[in-house]
């Protein structure tokens, strides 16, 4: 696969079939994962699989009542724009699919044949972030879906005992991915054109270039 198209189309895939995942390209995947940016080649990274449905589904409940309190706080003007929001404007439209699609998530997750977590050193996200990322664009070329969430991160200690984290201080969850193919179509995400996001030199000043519609395909 082009690498611009693994770039474009690893699209977060919340909707997994709970298809069993081939063993043949579970090394591939975290082959690919551990080859990420390594501050001082020190691979502080630990990733961990769960396919229980035991297990799986006792995280799903954790996971529904992380987005029920951040919907109550965080995203509460979004849950305003949802119940009542003008129907007909696309900004609203767009707040709509987001929260279905995480609400189907947050009632199915326990349905994806894999979780994967992945832990490291307290601020090791420069670390562990890129090789998650690696494990995305991997599981892409091989068709299959991915979703990086921190949410979870909101019962922390409580997930992390419920996987037999060790106490000690050393390795903390950064975040979890559900892996397994889609049930949706690939395709390149909406965002605003890049110069709305690139400064140049200083706070404000902006750029001379422009991208206004996807450079890819």
């Amino acid at each position: 696969m082009d690498i611009f198209e693994a770039i474009y189309t690893t699209r977060a895939m919340r909707r997994l079939s709970p298809e069993p995942i081939p063993e043949d390209l579970l090394p591939k995947l975290f082959d690919a994962a551990v080859r990420g940016p390594s501050g001082g080649n020190e691979q502080r990274f630990r990733f961990m699989t769960v396919t229980t449905h035991d297990v799986k589904a006792e995280i799903q409940q954790i996971y529904r009542e992380c987005l029920d309190e951040l919907n109550a706080t965080q995203y509460a003007h979004a849950q305003e724009q949802v119940a009542r929001g003008d129907q007909d404007d696309p900004k609203v439209q767009q707040t709509i699919r987001i929260d279905r699609s995480a609400q189907w998530f947050a009632d199915n997750l326990h349905q994806s044949p894999m979780l994967i977590f992945v832990f490291g050193k307290p601020g090791g996200e420069t670390t562990t972030f890129p090789c998650l990322w690696n494990l995305c664009l991997a599981a892409r070329a091989e068709g299959l879906g991915t979703a990086i969430t921190t949410l979870l991160k909101i019962r922390k200690e409580r997930v992390e005992r419920l996987l037999g984290v060790p106490d000690d201080g050393v390795w903390h969850m950064h975040g979890m991915v559900p892996l397994g193919y889609p049930l949706g179509k690939w395709g390149v995400p909406m965002r605003e054109p890049a110069q709305l996001s690139v400064f140049s030199e200083t706070w404000g000043a902006p750029v001379t270039w422009r991208a206004d519609v996807p450079l890819w395909p």
